[in-house]
């Protein structure tokens, strides 16, 4: 079964826009290695509008990485959308995380994701919250009073989230990249727990793999609280390169009425253009009429 041409609301200028396939890009290059054309983002762009994509997502460390006059400049001339702004890289390169034990430091991090949040704002996209939870160190009770600072913090997110109008994306991610929130029903439980319309689902497949043991069962579970998802095959590659059942994935996401943004988060092998083809090629096998541009 196919995904269905579906119709939805556009993060830009509420124009209307299918079903939406994009890209995990960056401005600068970086240590997270699942990007493609990070550091050329203007080139990622031009070919991502060539090849039959919606919308860029961009990962970034500080909302300053780029211009955002330019990156409208950008997305007028070229029909593409954000689809989201990522901000694990705060955490992984800057060493911000929510997780930090240390007051000042959740201070700095709630000022840095307030900027992206409001950065996000301005292209109407969601911001997405993974890496940047960083992990939860020492014993338990110390755990425990992390824990309670980072979902206080994210509450502080959700609130200025809500004020402009966008969404927080929540991610699992699996465990041998941190120890809190790794599976679907642990982010779920965390969802309720935050307790704010403003916070929504992501789904990663690469992630999926490790730590769910039916991933299209996890799909369901999320139902309308699934608002973003990650396709990565199983080696981290684009789908279609390993052994993960994205068809089956595309029917569920169907079968629950899913109408966001699926995004490529892959490593750029074997190298950054070639990825990109691949990528597009496979999303667009997955639906039931060719790529079309934005209304």
């Amino acid at each position: 079964m196919t995904i269905q041409k579906t119709e939805v609301i556009s993060n830009r200028d509420a124009r209307v826009l299918p079903i939406g396939f994009s890209m995990a890009m960056s401005p600068h290059p970086s240590v997270f290695s699942p990007l493609v054309f990070a550091g050329k983002l203007d080139e990622g762009i031009n070919r991502l509008a060539g090849a039959g994509f919606d919308g860029v997502e961009i990962s970034v460390r500080h909302a300053d990485d780029l211009n955002p006059d330019w990156l409208d400049g950008r997305l007028v001339e070229t029909g593409l959308v954000v689809s989201a702004f990522a901000s694990g890289r705060l955490c992984l390169e800057e060493s911000i995380c929510l997780c930090d034990p240390r007051p000042a430091c959740r201070k700095q991090v709630l000022e840095e994701l307030t900027a992206i949040i409001k950065l996000a704002a301005r292209f109407n996209a969601p911001v997405i919250i993974g890496g940047v939870r960083g992990k939860l160190t020492g014993e338990s009770t110390q755990r425990v009073v992390q824990r309670a600072g980072a979902v206080d913090t994210l509450r502080k997110c959700a609130n200025v989230a809500k004020d402009l109008g966008i969404h927080l994306l929540l991610e699992p991610i699996n465990r041998y990249e941190t120890n809190f929130v790794n599976s679907a029903r642990e982010g779920l439980d965390l969802l309720d727990e935050i307790g704010h319309p403003a916070v929504k689902l992501l789904l990663d497949t690469f992630h999926m793999n490790i730590e769910e043991a039916d991933p299209c069962a996890s799909v369901r579970q999320a139902g309308n609280l699934l608002g973003y998802v990650h396709f990565a095959d199983n080696n981290r590659l684009s789908p279609g390169q390993g052994h993960i059942n994205f068809r089956a994935l595309v029917q569920t996401l169907a079968e629950i009425g899913f109408t966001g943004f699926i995004s490529a988060e892959i490593l750029p092998l074997p190298d950054d253009a070639t990825a990109l083809v691949q990528t597009g090629k496979f999303f667009h096998t997955l639906i039931d009429q060719k790529p079309v541009s934005i209304i």
